[in-house]
């Protein structure tokens, strides 16, 4: 529930209505991840020969897009913390551009040897993401159960909980950054103008004293 918090809402909900049981939200999920499997299957295909058009090794285009795969779902499940988001896919855009620029700049290299520097570098980022980045931000409270992601897109208008977001949601860039409370910074007053507030409370009392005053002076001097 915590890289799909609208399937754990929308579980609860059937468990609570009990209009249908759970396993039609079940396999209804299968049905779309089955149908978009094999949306990225075919282009897949259609990528790989207008992309990796040249003598290549034996599927090379797989292991390719293999790792791509691999990047999407460690996002999607790790990478919660806001420094993470903001180190993790840049290090790994700059990781897939290296790859590629030594695969267009020779006729035949040495691609295996290259692939497998380059899904080793990827194990290195994925450990140091959790280990350095991930776990600090957990025990500091940056992320939480209540709130998953420490970076999210905040949308200009209201949403179900239990509704699935909107598929182009997804290319919308990060907007909001929760901050814990232990991290919140309290405004405090100005003492100027506090000071100037008091000050000018007291004037306007010893003002009213000194009205006051000469009030009762005057009527004494009458009487």
């Amino acid at each position: 529930e915590l890289s799909y918090p609208w399937v754990g809402r929308a579980r609860r909900a059937i468990e609570r209505q009990g209009h249908h049981p759970f396993k039609h939200y079940v396999v209804a999920h299968l049905a779309k991840l089955f149908l978009i499997y094999t949306m990225y299957e075919s282009c897949q295909i259609a990528w790989s020969s207008f992309l990796y058009h040249k003598s290549t090794p034996a599927n090379l285009p797989l292991w390719i897009f293999g790792n791509a795969m691999v990047y999407e779902y460690f996002s999607m499940v790790f990478v919660r913390s806001a420094v993470s988001a903001y180190f993790y896919p840049r290090l790994t855009l700059l990781y897939f551009l290296a790859y590629h620029f030594y695969f267009y700049s020779t006729a035949y290299g040495f691609y295996d040897v290259a692939l497998i520097s380059w899904i080793t570098l990827m194990i290195h980022s994925m450990i140091f993401t959790v280990i350095a980045l991930e776990i600090p931000a957990s025990s500091r409270g940056a992320v939480s159960i209540e709130y998953p992601r420490e970076v999210y897109v905040k949308l200009s208008w209201p949403e179900w909980n239990a509704s699935l977001p909107e598929e182009w949601t997804l290319f919308m860039p990060l907007n909001s950054r929760y901050i814990p409370v232990h991290d919140r910074q309290q405004e405090e007053p100005d003492q100027r103008s506090v000071g100037l507030d008091d000050g000018g409370d007291r004037d306007d009392t010893d003002a009213l004293d000194s009205n006051a005053n000469s009030t009762n002076n005057d009527g004494a001097s009458i009487v």
